[in-house]
């Protein structure tokens, strides 16, 4: 692929993360849902801040495929998850976007770094910061998350994560 090929790329990409990010902060999961390969994975490892190449600790934090995060959107829905009661103001920032081609593959593997502010309850309020590996499938002439892995740079979870990052 060209020079000029891979800069269009990237820059159409990077558009799409920046409007993945209004769509969830202005809580328009439906709109985000279509987003998602029907085989999509989103997986948030858990992390140890520990010396030396140690194996991931345990289950992850989050392993969820579509059926799990439709679910997950639903029971906020009903009024009834108490986690987003109040519902969370969020604000995303992505930044620091790489794409890289999957040899032998049509998809492509972009690495970003974002910012999320949760804010609840008037004075609850929450800073996630940390990494994202995604893997993007071109589909139908455009671009669909097949997988999103998030590490978090955090040693401490102040509560229940029920945001997407």
């Amino acid at each position: 692929m060209s020079a000029v090929a891979n800069w269009e790329r990237k820059q159409e990409i990077e558009d799409l993360l920046a409007r993945e990010a209004h769509l969830l902060d202005e809580r328009r999961f439906k709109e985000w849902l279509a987003w998602l390969t029907d085989d999509v994975e989103y997986v948030m490892p858990l992390r140890e801040y520990v010396q030396g190449d140690v194996a991931p600790a345990g289950h992850p934090i989050i392993r969820d495929d579509r059926t799990m995060i439709e679910v997950r959107l639903a029971k906020d829905e009903t009024g009834y998850s108490h986690s987003e009661l109040p519902e969370s103001m969020t604000c995303h920032v992505v930044t620091n976007v790489v794409v890289d081609d999957i040899e032998g593959s049509d998809e492509v593997e972009v690495r970003s770094t974002f910012l999320v502010r949760q804010a609840r309850k008037l004075r609850d309020e929450a800073w996630w910061a940390g990494r994202r590996v995604d893997r993007l499938r071109p589909v139908d002439g455009t671009w669909k998350l097949a997988r999103r892995e998030v590490h978090l740079d955090a040693t401490i979870l102040p509560r229940g994560i029920s945001i997407f990052f």
